[in-house]
C-alpha cells in the first residue's frame, strides 16, 4: 500500500474501531450475553481494517456524460510545468514517520511481552491438582492461562481458593481466550494512537473475564460467595504483571463481582445486537460511496499533456467520404501518406492525409467516418471568462484547480462553431467557488473527476524522470511507444517525454484482454 493510499486507510480504520467501541458501550457492555458479546467484539476488530480494501463501487456505479473528446495540447505551454515529485507534504511525511515509529515501538513491545511468556514456560515445571492440569511457577506470579496451559504458583494462594483458580483459568483455555487476546494486542501494534482500539482491547479482555466467571459458577460447584472472596484474596497481592497473559486490576475486579450479581437479561435484549447490520452496512457504503466513479468522466488536470499517438496506415484505408472532400477542395492533388491518429487510450481515430498541393505539402484531418475536422486554435476559458493563448501561457500551474479539454461534439454543442477546434476550460483555486464558476460549470455541465492518488504517484514518478518499479506498477501493463516494456524502459528523460497515461482496469481489459486485467501505464516518448 502506497503512502498516498494509506492515511485515507487508517482514517477509515480507526473511525470504523470508534464506533463499534462507541455501539459496544453504550448498548452491550451491561448485558449478560457474554459470548454474543464476545462475538461482537472479534467482529469489529477484524471488520475494520477489512471494510476499506472491499471493492463494493459496483453497486454504486453510476453512468456519467460520456467524455469530451481530448484535444492535444501544445507541449510548448510553460504554463504546464509539472511539479518534482519529491515535493510533497512535509505535515504528511512526518505523519508517517510518526505512525511506523508507533508501529515498531508497540510490535517491539509485543514481541517482548511473548517472550517473557516464553521464559515463563521455560521455567514452569508440569502438575496435576484434582485432576487439574496446570505449570508450576515460583515467585510472585498471578495465576493466568495462555494457549491451552494454565500457570499458577500454588504456594502463594490457601488450599481451598485452589480448585476455583484452577476451574477459571482453564475456562479460558477451553474457550480459546488467547486468540482474542493476541488479535487486540495486535490490533494495538497498528492502531496504537486510536482510543477506540485501546478500550476496544479493555472491553475484550473484560468479557472474557464474564464468560469465564459465569461459565465457573454455572457448570461447577462452586459457591458464589467464597468464589468472588477469592478473587479479592487475589487483588491484595502486587506482582509483576504481563500486559498479555494478566488483566487483573481493582477496578475489573469491582465490575466482575457486580456482572456476577447482575439479573440475566432478558431475552428482548437481543435486538440490540441488530445494530451490528446498519453499522456494518453504513461503513461499506460510505467506503463504496468514495470509490465509486462514473462509468466515463472527462480530464480533470493537465499534470501531463493529453498527446495524440500517430501511426502510419496505408491510403486505402481512408474512408471514401475523406477521399470525395479532397477530390471537391483540392483540384490536382496528390495523395502522398496517411497516418492514424489516436488519443493515447486507443479512442478517438482519425486520419490525417498527406496531400501534394501547390508548393508544399497540406495536412488534413478527418474524423473516422472521413468527415474534415477544423484545426483553429482552441476556445480557452479562464474561471468562466474567455482569454487567449498568450494568456493561457502566462498562467502558473500552481494556481490551477482543474482543467477540462472539450473536443468535437461536446465542444460544438456547448459552445457553437466557435469551437470547433474544441475548448480548454481551466479553473483557478481562487476562484473555483466563486458564483461566476459554479454558473459557468452548470451551465455547460462540466464534472471534474480528479485523479486518484495512486495514479498521481505513477504519473510523477514517470514525468520526474525516475521511472517506475514492479512495486509501483502493481500488476499492471507497462506499455512504451505502443510495445510492452520492462520498468528500466520507464525512466525516460523529461526532455524526451511526451505523454503520460493511466489506464483503469475495465479499459484496460477491453483493450488489451487479460493483461489489462489491472490497468495498464501507456508512455510516450518525442
Amino acid at each position: 500500500m502506497s503512502a498516498p493510499e494509506l492515511l485515507p486507510y487508517l482514517l477509515k480504520v480507526n473511525g470504523a474501531l470508534v464506533l463499534f467501541c462507541a455501539v459496544y458501550y453504550l448498548g452491550l457492555r451491561r448485558l449478560t450475553f457474554f459470548g454474543l458479546n464476545r462475538a461482537f467484539l472479534l467482529f469489529a476488530l477484524l471488520f475494520a481494517p477489512t471494510y476499506p480494501l472491499l471493492d463494493f463501487s459496483g453497486w454504486l456505479a453510476r453512468t456519467a456524460p460520456r467524455p469530451a473528446e481530448l484535444l492535444r495540447l501544445p507541449a510548448e505551454w510553460s504554463g504546464l510545468a509539472l511539479p518534482s515529485p519529491t515535493a510533497a507534504p512535509a505535515a504528511t511525511d512526518w505523519l508517517l514517520v510518526a505512525y511506523w515509529v508507533g508501529v515498531i515501538v508497540f510490535g517491539l513491545r509485543l514481541l517482548i511481552q511473548l517472550l517473557a511468556v516464553r521464559r515463563l514456560h521455560r521455567q514452569s515445571r508440569p502438575q496435576t491438582l484434582q485432576s487439574w492440569f496446570f505449570r508450576r511457577l515460583s515467585g510472585p506470579v498471578m495465576p493466568f492461562a495462555f494457549w491451552q496451559t494454565v500457570y499458577l504458583n500454588p504456594d502463594r494462594h490457601p488450599a481451598a481458593e485452589l480448585p476455583a483458580i484452577l476451574a477459571h483459568e482453564h475456562e479460558h483455555v477451553r474457550q480459546w481466550h488467547t486468540i482474542d487476546i493476541l488479535l487486540a494486542q495486535l490490533s494495538l501494534v497498528f492502531y496504537w494512537f486510536n482510543p477506540g482500539g485501546w478500550l476496544l482491547r479493555r472491553a475484550l479482555h473484560e468479557n472474557l473475564e464474564f464468560q469465564a466467571d459465569y461459565r465457573v459458577l454455572q457448570t461447577r460447584a462452586h459457591d458464589a460467595k467464597a468464589y468472588q472472596y477469592s478473587l479479592l484474596h487475589q487483588s491484595i497481592e502486587h506482582s509483576p504483571t504481563n500486559e498479555i497473559v494478566c488483566h487483573f486490576n481493582f477496578h475489573l475486579l469491582k465490575t466482575r463481582i457486580a456482572m456476577m450479581n447482575t439479573q440475566p437479561s432478558a431475552p428482548r435484549q437481543l435486538l440490540r445486537y441488530i445494530a451490528v447490520v446498519p453499522l456494518a452496512a453504513g461503513l461499506l457504503f460510505a467506503t463504496a460511496a468514495s470509490t465509486a466513479a462514473p462509468t466515463e468522466a472527462p480530464v480533470a488536470a493537465l499534470k501531463a499533456a493529453v498527446i495524440d499517438v500517430e501511426k502510419e496506415a496505408p491510403i486505402s484505408a481512408l474512408p471514401p467520404a475523406a477521399l470525395a472532400y479532397i477530390v471537391q477542395q483540392y483540384p490536382g492533388y496528390r495523395l502522398i501518406g496517411l497516418t492514424e491518429v489516436r488519443a493515447n487510450d486507443g479512442s478517438n481515430l482519425r486520419y490525417k492525409a498527406q496531400i501534394a498541393f501547390g508548393r508544399r505539402p497540406t495536412d488534413v484531418l478527418f474524423d473516422e467516418k472521413g468527415l474534415p475536422l477544423q484545426t483553429g486554435d482552441a476556445l480557452i476559458f479562464l474561471d468562466g471568462k474567455r482569454i487567449s493563448q498568450a494568456e493561457m501561457n502566462k498562467l502558473d500551474l500552481k494556481l490551477i484547480e482543474s482543467t477540462s479539454v472539450l473536443k468535437g461534439n461536446a465542444a460544438l454543442k456547448a459552445f457553437g462553431q466557435d469551437a470547433a477546434s474544441g475548448a480548454i476550460l481551466i479553473i483557478t483555486k481562487q476562484n473555483k467557488d466563486s458564483p461566476e464558476v459554479r454558473d459557468f460549470v452548470r451551465k455547460y455541465g462540466i464534472v471534474n473527476t480528479p485523479a486518484s492518488p495512486a495514479v498521481e504517484q505513477l504519473t510523477q514518478l514517470v514525468v520526474s524522470g525516475q521511472g517506475l518499479s514492479t512495486n509501483d506498477l502493481q500488476g499492471r501493463l507497462l506499455l512504451v511507444n505502443g510495445q510492452e516494456a520492462s520498468v528500466e524502459q520507464s525512466k525516460v528523460a523529461t526532455d524526451q517525454l511526451q505523454s503520460v497515461f493511466v489506464m483503469d482496469a475495465e479499459q484496460a481489459t477491453k483493450k488489451y484482454g487479460a493483461k489489462g486485467a489491472k490497468g495498464a501505464v501507456l508512455i510516450e516518448t518525442k
